[in-house]
C-alpha cells in the first residue's frame, strides 16, 4: 500500500552488437520487454539469455551486465523507475524473479506504450495515470511470477546470513557462498553487509570466531592450537593476533584471567600455572 512509483525515463530502441554495459550498479529499477532478437543479461551474477517475449525486472542496486552477440540486434521497450516503500525500494523488500515470460501479450506491450507516452505530458492526470500503469505492470509481474515466498526484508536476509556464519565458524566461509544465499553479486553483497552491520564480512566472521574462542578458553584444558582450529583460524599466530586486537589479551592471558574471574564467582574451578613469558607465548 505504500509503494509510490517514480518514473525516470524510458523508450523503445533497436540495439546493435556494439551496445553494452558491463558490471554496473544503479540506484533504480529497470523494466525491459524484449520484442525481438537475443542478448545476454547478467544480474547479480546470474546469466540469462534474453529473447522475445521475456519481461525483465532488474532490481534496485543490482549488479548488471548486458551485451549482444556479434551480428545480432535486439529491440526492446524499457523504462527506469524507483519504487519507494517503507524507506527502501520495493525490490529490496520482496524477492522477485529477474524475468517472467509473457510471450506476445498485447496487454503488456500496451502498458509500456502508455507509460512511455506520458513522459512528455506535463498534465497532472497524465502523471497519475503513469504511476497507476507502473503499478499495474508490477502487479502483473508479481502475479505471473507466482511468488509464494514471504516478504524478504533486510532483517530476515541478515538472519539467514548470520545463522549460516554461526553454523560454519569452524570451517572456511567464502564471500561467494554468503552472497549466493541472497543471490547477490559478491561486490554488492559486501556493501550490503557493511551497511547492515558496520563491518565487512571478514571482520564480522572474525568477531564471531573470537567470541566462540572466548567460550572455549573457559575450559582450563583447552589447547590454544585446538581452539584456533575449532574457530576456523588456519594459523595460530593469526588467531592470536586477531584475538588480542579484539580483547586486549593473548589467548593464554585471557584464559587465565577469565577462569580466575569465573572461579571467584563460583562458576568454574581451574588450577592455572604462572603466566608464560612472551617467548613461550610466541611459540604457540
Amino acid at each position: 500500500m505504500e509503494i509510490t512509483p517514480i518514473y525516470l525515463q524510458g523508450n523503445f530502441n533497436v540495439l546493435y552488437d556494439d551496445w553494452y554495459f558491463n558490471n554496473i550498479v544503479v540506484g533504480y529499477v529497470k523494466f525491459y520487454l524484449i520484442t525481438d532478437g537475443e542478448c545476454m543479461i547478467i544480474i547479480n551474477g546470474e546469466e540469462h539469455v534474453a529473447r522475445a517475449g521475456m519481461l525483465f525486472l532488474l532490481p534496485f542496486n543490482a549488479t548488471q551486465t548486458l551485451y549482444i552477440t556479434a551480428g545480432n540486434t535486439v529491440t526492446k521497450y524499457w523504462f527506469h523507475c524507483t519504487l519507494p516503500c517503507q524507506k527502501k525500494d520495493f525490490t529490496e523488500l520482496v524477492r522477485l524473479p529477474y524475468y517472467v515470460y509473457v510471450g506476445d501479450d498485447p496487454y503488456v506491450e500496451g502498458l509500456f506504450r502508455k507509460i512511455l507516452s506520458y513522459e512528455k505530458d506535463t498534465k497532472l492526470t497524465a502523471k497519475l495515470d503513469q504511476k497507476a500503469d507502473i503499478l499495474r505492470l508490477l502487479s502483473f509481474y508479481i502475479r505471473l511470477s507466482e511468488v509464494t515466498t514471504p516478504r524478504v526484508n533486510d532483517d530476515s536476509r541478515m538472519s539467514l546470513i548470520t545463522s549460516y556464519i554461526d553454523e560454519h565458524l569452524s570451517s572456511t566461509i567464502s564471500i561467494k557462498a554468503l552472497s549466493g544465499l541472497l543471490h547477490f553479486h559478491p561486490n554488492y553483497f559486501i556493501r550490503f553487509f557493511k551497511e547492515m552491520t558496520g563491518y565487512t564480512p571478514l571482520e564480522y566472521i572474525n568477531n564471531q570466531r573470537i567470541d566462540l574462542a572466548k567460550t572455549l578458553l573457559l575450559n582450563g584444558n583447552a589447547i590454544i592450537q585446538d581452539v584456533a582450529s575449532q574457530t576456523g583460524f588456519n594459523r595460530t599466530d593469526y588467531f592470536a593476533r586477531c584475538f588480542r586486537k579484539k580483547t586486549g589479551f593473548t589467548p593464554t592471558e585471557y584464559q587465565r584471567v577469565a577462569i580466575q574471574k569465573h572461579t571467584s564467582q563460583g562458576i568454574a574451578y581451574y588450577k592455572y600455572a604462572k603466566l608464560p613469558d612472551k617467548d613461550s607465548e610466541n611459540r604457540g
